[in-house]
């Protein structure tokens, strides 16, 4: 069975469950992993095995002593890092982009844009997420020839279709998940839930995450005088993140470009909350739009606007008899591009032609 290297500087960060399941469960290769610290969330993401290498010195020998027919790295970062190595070791380089790595980082780092050039010459392969950013590697000088479209995917089975929850006396409970960063874009949410919150006194709104900006949207929260109607939650567990899903009647997360030009990929709790069975409202960002399609698979707004989404929020809330038919066509368009083992069965389809070649 061929070895696959899969290089991730940082093994794993909680967020990063789309790679794990990359990792896992394929049949005619062998992944194994290299990170430059010591693995962390092993609960989570168990793996083996699992190599540490503080310092990449003697990489392309140590490679040949593996057998490694094949390097994949995670984020454009890490191509760059393994460019050298897998070239002295005349092993085939896969590069998978996921979102700063195309987006902020370019914009924020001149030298990272130029070397990219190098990695698309010399790389044999890159993995895009969605169209919008194969559309951006083709602009930043990668031949289209050779970008593969792996969507991130999600186990189905542990996302069955949940029951519409009930709602009594207009307490509609709305969720949404992701680190409190800017682009995640919690306050546009906050300020568009003072608005549904006049209409709907008896709402509430879940936050579940833990990041840099949880002290200013807590702030956000008192200036509207939202008290107990707004919960953070913190970082959960993800089996935990099922149940709040169970719980929720509508999931909203109104993703934006931030200031520094950073941007999502698609968020993989959307999935999730397609598949469960919840209607979803969103922004038209990045390759949002590829998953959902406004009033088809979920609803979606312009980023940065509170006041549409307010608009929309309530929209949902009064159109309970929608629900039912857009929720069945967003599972069926999850099932269709997003079931993780369709996505690893590209991938590994992936390394096995590069390493043919």
């Amino acid at each position: 069975m061929h070895r696959v290297l899969v290089y991730r500087r940082k093994f794993l960060p909680k967020s990063e469950t789309f790679i794990y399941e990359q990792l896992i469960g394929h049949h005619q290769v062998k992944t194994m992993v290299l990170t430059r610290q010591r693995p962390f969330n092993r609960k989570q993401f168990p793996y083996s095995p699992v190599y540490v290498r503080k310092r990449m010195t003697g990489l392309s020998t140590w490679l040949k002593h593996k057998k490694i027919k094949c390097v994949h790295a995670r984020f454009g970062p890490a191509g760059l890092e393994m460019l050298p190595h897998a070239r002295k070791a005349k092993l085939p380089l896969i590069t998978s982009f996921h979102g700063f790595d195309a987006t902020k980082r370019v914009r924020e780092n001149p030298g990272y844009r130029r070397a990219l050039k190098r990695l698309f010459r010399r790389g044999k392969a890159f993995t895009v997420v969605s169209n919008h950013m194969k559309k951006r590697l083709i602009r930043l000088g990668c031949s289209a020839k050779k970008i593969t479209l792996v969507r991130s995917g999600i186990d189905l089975r542990k996302f069955p279709m949940l029951p519409v929850q009930p709602v009594e006396n207009g307490e509609f409970r709305l969720l949404s998940v992701g680190r409190l960063t800017e682009k995640k874009g919690m306050d546009t949410l906050i300020k568009a839930f003072s608005t549904v919150h006049r209409s709907h006194p008896h709402a509430k709104l879940i936050i579940v995450g833990e990041g840099d900006q949880k002290k200013r949207l807590k702030r956000l929260v008192k200036k509207y005088k939202l008290g107990k109607r707004v919960v953070f939650k913190g970082a959960l567990p993800h089996r935990d993140v099922q149940s709040e899903l169970a719980r929720c009647h509508v999931f909203v997360i109104a993703c934006k470009t931030a200031r520094n030009g950073d941007q999502e990929g698609i968020p993989n709790v959307l999935m999730e909350a397609m598949a469960s069975g919840r209607p979803v409202i969103s922004t038209y960002h990045s390759g949002i739009p590829e998953l959902v399609e406004n009033k088809q698979t979920g609803y979606l707004v312009p980023e940065r606007s509170p006041t549409k989404l307010a608009k929309m929020i309530s929209h949902v809330l009064s159109q309970r008899h929608e629900w039912a038919e857009v929720v069945a066509r967003a599972r069926e368009k999850v099932e269709r591009n997003h079931d993780i083992n369709k996505q690893r069965a590209k991938l590994e389809e992936l390394y096995l032609r590069v390493m043919k070649k």
